[in-house]
């Protein structure tokens, strides 16, 4: 399989959201890798984990859901649960549009707040994701009744190392209302920065997308040419 690597811009309401598409033609879907912010997409640490996912056979996105003067001028904005659930819908909006996209099953690994955010959104529109993974996520930023109503099958994969995540996510696992799997990975630190740690959380994203994402539909039979009249 031979992917084409492509540095995009998509537009979410009024600014532009800096992504990497790493796309084939015969990709066996499409996973959103999803951060509050990547300064530089190709060199980031996400890119290296979304290509354990390639070797799955999945194309990715990588996408910054902040610009880089939200970044810089306003730290909190990154909890902006709201904002960031809206510039996920603009995400999926802007998949349906692209005709090489369009009708491919999608997984998401949501980063952070991200997390959060996407459980808000798939609580509203469970269709438009298969299967979710949050990566020392901040599940508990989604409100009880999202969690409650989540229906995608979800993968929580916290570091054992960072007990400012552990307590709220337990809390906010025990809500989740639809399939779930926690996994404590015990000597990880909140970034995975430990030797082998994000090749760890990129293997078994990889593995729960293979297991709870539909397989593609198979492309339609062009039409035969009608035979010449004799």
């Amino acid at each position: 399989m031979h992917l084409r690597h492509s540095d995009i811009r998509i537009q979410a309401e009024r600014v532009w959201l800096d992504a990497l598409l790493s796309f084939a033609p015969d990709v066996r879907g499409l996973i959103i890798c999803a951060s509050p912010y990547i300064g530089h997409l190709r060199d980031s640490r996400l890119n290296y984990a979304a290509g354990i996912l390639r070797e799955g056979k999945f194309g990715t996105l990588l996408v910054s859901m902040l610009t880089p003067y939200e970044e810089s001028r306003d730290p909190d904005v990154r909890y902006d649960v709201s904002l960031i659930s809206n510039r996920l819908q603009a995400l999926l909006t802007w998949i349906d549009q692209q005709p090489d996209l369009s009708g491919l099953p999608i997984g998401l690994i949501a980063t952070q707040t991200v997390a959060g955010a996407a459980i808000r959104l798939l609580a509203r529109e469970p269709a438009r994701i298969s299967a979710l993974v949050s990566v020392s996520g901040r599940a508990d930023l989604a409100g009880a009744e999202p969690l409650r109503k989540l229906s995608v099958p979800i993968l929580m994969l916290v570091p054992g190392q960072a007990p400012e995540l552990l307590a709220p996510s337990a809390q906010a696992y025990k809500h989740i209302g639809g399939p779930k799997q926690w996994h404590e990975i015990g000597n990880a630190s909140a970034r995975f920065i430990e030797p082998g740690m994000l090749e760890t959380v990129a293997a078994e994203a990889r593995d729960w997308f293979i297991e709870h994402m539909p397989e593609r539909p198979p492309a339609s039979p062009e039409p035969e040419a009608p035979a010449p009249a004799s």
